[in-house]
């Protein structure tokens, strides 16, 4: 087929390609989107877990003890290793590491305790002992919470299992 000089424009197939291309560009955008918030729901759990396990580690390998701090400050969650049991939102503020705001995160408490969301008021303060078992008081002799869960929702729900008599964690995903 030619053309003349003079007709200028595009030509229906040529139009029909660029819409196909155009609709299987947008469609791979939003599954990839998706993944996204998967891959970042997985990542903040990931996170959580491995700091859980660093902790035990350093508990059986030092004397003094170490705290993890999951908190809230304003709409984002951190969480902090520290020599205290104690939070102050003057001492770590957001000094800690951010797990982002896009998720929520709970704790449960006890074999039977319900699920109870980490805000301002509320925070995760978790030990170990020499022997990699969870800590159920302080070095004051403070009781510590008996945290048996910690619940992460996001694009998906997840739950960090702590057992109580030997500390391993378990991740399950839901």
């Amino acid at each position: 087929m030619r053309f003349r000089d003079d007709q200028k424009g595009f030509t229906l197939i040529e139009l029909v390609i660029v819409a196909a291309i155009v609709t299987i560009m947008s469609s791979l955008s939003l599954t990839m989107l998706g993944r996204i918030k998967y891959a970042n729901t997985e990542k903040m759990v990931n996170y959580v877990y491995d700091a859980l396990k660093k902790l035990q580690i350093k508990a059986m390998s030092k004397s003094e003890p170490s705290y993890l701090h999951i908190y809230k400050e304003g709409d984002t969650y951190y969480f902090i290793q520290s020599s205290s049991s104690t939070y102050s939102s003057s001492t770590m503020g957001t000094q800690g590491t951010s797990l982002g705001g896009n998720i929520k995160i709970y704790k449960v408490v006890g074999a039977t305790g319900s699920e109870t969301e980490i805000t301002g008021g509320t925070r995760i303060a978790l030990s170990y002992k020499k022997d990699g078992c969870p800590r159920k008081t302080d070095a004051s002799g403070a009781a510590l919470e008996d945290i048996r869960k910690i619940v992460i929702k996001g694009s998906f729900d997840a739950e960090i299992r702590i057992n109580p008599k030997t500390g391993k964690c378990v991740v399950e995903k839901q």
